[in-house]
């Protein structure tokens, strides 16, 4: 989140709640994800007819083995023994093709995952700034986690069954007619009644897991804001606080996943149920009704377990469904949230590098009827620093975020050495810029990459020159293994030089205009001095915003520009 936001965005919290039955809409764009995986879906699909297929062509050969082996004591051995090994054979090949359904589940499964990823993290990139100003950095992360596992994990047993299900009961009620259409008409209403109980009752439990799953993402983002934030909860005293908030988030999450477990056991009782009456019904109901062999009764026996395995099989997997589910509608509320608007089809990339800036009439709030600027102007001439000041609120940081295009104005226009900023593609203006915040960001890789962070292809030469005109070289050489050193693992560095390595960041990216935002507000006096100094070396002959409480921080300053009270609520 950038340094003093506090943004409010309809759109983004859409996505918190998310819908709680899934369309045939997300289940069709769910299929676009297995695009990588085709061929292990046709795979998949032959290896399930044949599985299917010959555990509904075994019984009806059991059956016909039965009937004709033989009166009592006069069992033909040689035809028994033949028939007993093809049909073992055909069990065999059965479990075979069970064996390689399984193995291509977990390939398209995998590779779900891996798609629903590359997705989340293509639409992040896209997504504005005020998505990340509104939702928690921790209940984002459990989509890339959590929901997609769960996904993967629902896809994963939805594969290992449909498909062999699907074949397996129409295979089986073919043969179950033509043995007795008499038992059937007997049977189908009670595939019926399990079919219909197990449903009614999945259905029931998807908000059960809705509600799971989002307590989960709203745990991970306390975590995560504790860990961020653990010196300043120590130094409040807050422990308390966050435990009991901790506490009651992480019980209701308790409650939520019993209530949804239970809910999704029930379906699998309830079945068995109506799977052993079926049972009864057709041994006792075989012969006198259906006029059954003993041969028949056995393959209408196995006939009815086939059918109803599958059955009983994926009410056994309604909980990873339904969270799949679940996690499936947080997903699609991310991939269906309005990107950045598009640059217009004669956005260039500017036409000259002088660095004056106007603001013609702009007006700007975050929601309709809150303004932050209205009918705001000011003019800065190329080479000159401007420092803006103001109380907390008042639209300092905003400001910049209009000048970056993180935003758009209401009304009024930004121009850029004479161009309208909407008339740069965003990538080409944003690139003008070098930018420092109050909050440090340095990945955990060497000095020598975080410098170069944004052009990895420079040289060694080039990193230590920014370095030294950031005022950070003298610090670094002192560091156990110099530019090769990696801050916070390595070592623990201080904020100031955090904040030098950043300066030196955007110093090596050479850029026309220079934003420095609440940047020594969190570091000591002399720390802050050096800071200034490395900003002075960065602004000598561009145009530079410095936004700053200190008046040491802005001094030398061309223009000081004053915004007034606070005008936003905070969320």
């Amino acid at each position: 989140m950038l340094s003093g936001m506090g943004n409010l965005n309809p759109d983004a919290a859409k996505m918190s709640d998310g819908k709680s039955r899934i369309s045939l809409k997300d289940l069709t764009a769910l299929l676009r994800f297995t695009g990588t995986s085709k061929i292990s879906i046709v795979l998949l699909i032959l290896a399930a007819i044949f599985s299917g297929g010959l555990q509904v062509v075994a019984p009806a050969f059991l059956g016909a083995t039965i009937d004709n082996m033989g009166e009592t004591g006069n069992v033909d051995l040689t035809y028994l023994g033949i028939h007993a090994g093809i049909l073992l054979g055909m069990y065999l090949m059965a479990a075979l093709f069970t064996w390689v359904v399984s193995y291509f589940a977990n390939v398209v499964a995998a590779k779900t995952a891996l798609e629903v990823r590359r997705a989340l993290s293509a639409k992040l990139v896209r997504l504005p700034v005020s998505f990340y100003d509104t939702h928690p950095q921790g209940d984002t992360a459990t989509h890339f986690i959590n929901d997609a596992d769960a996904i993967s994990e629902g896809m994963l047993q939805g594969l290992l069954n449909f498909f062999t299900v699907m074949v397996t009961i129409l295979g089986t009620v073919g043969f179950m007619i033509y043995i007795s259409w008499k038992m059937t008409l007997i049977i189908l209403p009670m595939a019926v009644l399990m079919i219909w109980s197990a449903t009614t009752i999945a259905k029931k439990t998807t908000k059960y897991f809705k509600s799971q799953q989002n307590l989960v993402g709203s745990i991970s983002g306390d975590v995560e804001e504790n860990l961020y934030g653990r010196k300043e909860i120590k130094a409040f005293g807050c422990e308390e606080k966050f435990l009991g908030s901790f506490r009651e988030k992480n019980e209701q999450l308790n409650k939520s996943s019993v209530t949804a477990q239970f809910a999704s056991s029930l379906p699998n009782p309830v079945t068995r149920f109506v799977d052993s009456t079926t049972y009864i019904l057709i041994g006792a109901l075989g012969v006198w009704f259906g006029g059954l062999s003993v041969g028949n009764i056995t393959t209408f026996i196995l006939y009815w377990k086939n059918f109803s395995k599958p059955i009983n099989d994926l009410t056994n997997i309604t909980t990873q469904v339904m969270a799949a589910f679940a996690s499936l509608s947080r997903v699609f509320a991310i991939l269906d949230l309005p990107e950045e608007s598009e640059d217009t089809e004669t956005a260039g990339s500017g036409n000259g590098k002088e660095g004056e800036v106007l603001f013609e009439h702009v007006t700007f709030g975050y929601t309709k009827d809150k303004k932050i600027f209205d009918d705001f102007s000011l003019r800065v001439e190329p080479g000159q620093k401007v420092a803006i000041i103001g109380p907390t609120g008042c639209g300092k940081t905003t400001l910049m975020n209009l000048l970056m295009r993180f935003y758009e104005p209401d009304s009024g226009r930004i121009l850029i050495d004479g161009q309208d900023i909407r008339e740069i593609s965003r990538a080409d203006l944003r690139r003008r810029f070098g930018m420092v915040l109050q909050e440090t960001w340095l990945l955990e890789r060497s000095i020598r990459d975080n410098i170069a962070y944004g052009r990895p292809e420079a040289t060694d030469e080039e990193v230590i020159a920014a370095a030294k005109a950031a005022r950070a070289h003298g610090f670094i050489k002192r560091l156990p293994d110099g530019y090769d050193t990696v801050p916070g693992k390595d070592i623990s560095l201080s904020e100031g030089q955090k904040q030098l390595l950043c300066i030196a960041r955007v110093l090596l990216m050479d850029p026309d205009l220079l934003i420095l935002d609440e940047a020594t507000s969190a570091v000591d006096t002399l720390t802050e001095k050096r800071i200034v100094e490395a900003f002075d070396n960065m602004t000598k002959g561009r145009t530079g915003f410095i936004i700053a409480h200190r008046l040491s921080t802005i001094a030398g300053a061309d223009q000081v520009i004053k915004l007034g009270q606070a005008k936003k609520d905070k969320p």
